[in-house]
């Protein structure tokens, strides 16, 4: 089997690829890199004992409890640290992790991976910490439990135990099935990786469009697993494509095929990822819907940075080395837009307190 790339050689080929017009360039990305870690430790300092919810003006939010990117500064913390070797960013990311932990029997939301995987599993793989350890497992059985074996889908949102959204499946899942494939080899319990696999081929039947595009939202009877209706939540319309799901997609069904060998998944992320490129504006900075257009359309830079992540991921899976190619250069020409239009450093506007300027949370919420 052809050797895999590791996530560091790949960020070395981005900052590599990004530097290789000139000097210039080189130096500009090395700033950029600093002017990441000076921020999420501003962040850090910032949020204190509190859960981050959206921006105005540049300025956080806060909220009592977890959403579904409260794993993202731990994550970030430990990426900086695993690149930097720095024990204060090891330090904080602990921390982070730690605060975490009495979550991790949340029952009314799908997004236990995004916030257990990037904390609490990077905390046990890189301290051999139980405690956190024991966090993620509970956070992949109540993941688990949202299985509806009828439809074979995870149920996104709603209590257990409500009819609250019941039967309703959100592309975004396919980002959280790690935890169960994760589950599945830390335990030896199949359960988890056959739900995962499961999931994933319903998601591809119903939510993946025959040009590649996505629909957000499919809604089964919980009942009977029968397809109600498909539409969007956080999209334009329920015939358009939201860009930011359409790259959890890319980036999903390549890992799926990472951890299943089921070449239906590479050719799903082939597809997505090809509709995303072919729908990006001359600037490569994604609208926040891809079927948008136009110089007054909202751009969503988190989905780019999403889809990078998915191209790269995606070219590590291919075996013919001109797709391959393909996909990395598309990855670093997505990161080189952000970097281009100075959307990492905050020089523009410096009183913002995100990490990425021009990032849409929900755009019909204003958030």
């Amino acid at each position: 089997m052809r050797k895999r790339f590791s996530s560091k050689l790949w960020i070395l080929l981005i900052l590599a690829a990004a530097a290789a017009t000139s000097v210039q360039a080189q130096w500009l990305t090395q700033a950029t890199m600093k002017a990441i870690e000076r921020q999420v430790l501003r962040k850090d300092r910032l949020f204190g004992d509190r859960f981050p919810n959206f921006t105005v003006d540049g300025k956080w939010t806060f909220r009592s409890s977890p959403n579904w990117f409260s794993g993202f500064l731990p994550g970030q913390l430990w990426l900086l640290y695993q690149m930097t070797g720095d024990s204060l960013l090891k330090e904080r990311a602990l921390a982070r992790s730690e605060r975490l932990i009495p979550y991790a029997s949340l029952d009314n939301t799908h997004d236990m991976g995004f916030i257990f995987l990037p904390s609490c599993v990077k905390a046990y793989q890189i301290t051999g910490d139980r405690r956190f350890r024991d966090a993620a497992l509970q956070a992949a059985r109540m993941l688990a439990r949202r299985f509806n074996r009828k439809g074979n889908f995870i149920r996104a949102w709603g209590k257990l135990g409500t009819a609250d959204r019941a039967g309703w499946s959100i592309i975004d899942t396919m980002m959280n099935l790690e935890l169960l494939f994760w589950a599945a080899e830390e335990t030896g319990n199949d359960t988890y990786w056959r739900m995962a696999y499961r999931h994933a081929l319903t998601c591809l039947r119903e939510h993946v469009r025959a040009d590649g595009s996505s629909f957000h939202v499919v809604e089964f009877d919980p009942a009977t697993g029968k397809v109600l209706r498909k539409f969007t939540h956080q999209g334009f319309s329920d015939s358009s494509t939201w860009a930011r799901g359409q790259a959890w997609g890319i980036y999903g069904f390549a890992n799926a095929y990472r951890r299943t060998g089921d070449a239906r998944f590479l050719t799903a992320s082939r597809r997505m990822a090809d509709y995303f490129l072919a729908h990006l504006p001359p600037d490569s900075i994604p609208c926040w819907d891809l079927n948008l257009s136009g110089p007054k359309v909202v751009r969503d830079a988190s989905a780019g940075a999403i889809a990078a992540s998915g191209l790269f991921l995606l070219a590590d899976q291919v075996r013919e080395r001109a797709v391959r190619e393909k996909y990395l250069r598309a990855g670093v020409g997505l990161v080189r837009a952000l970097l281009r239009h100075d959307l990492f450093t905050r020089s523009t506007r410096p009183r913002e307190e995100g990490v990425l300027l021009h990032c849409v949370y929900n755009y019909r919420k204003v958030w």
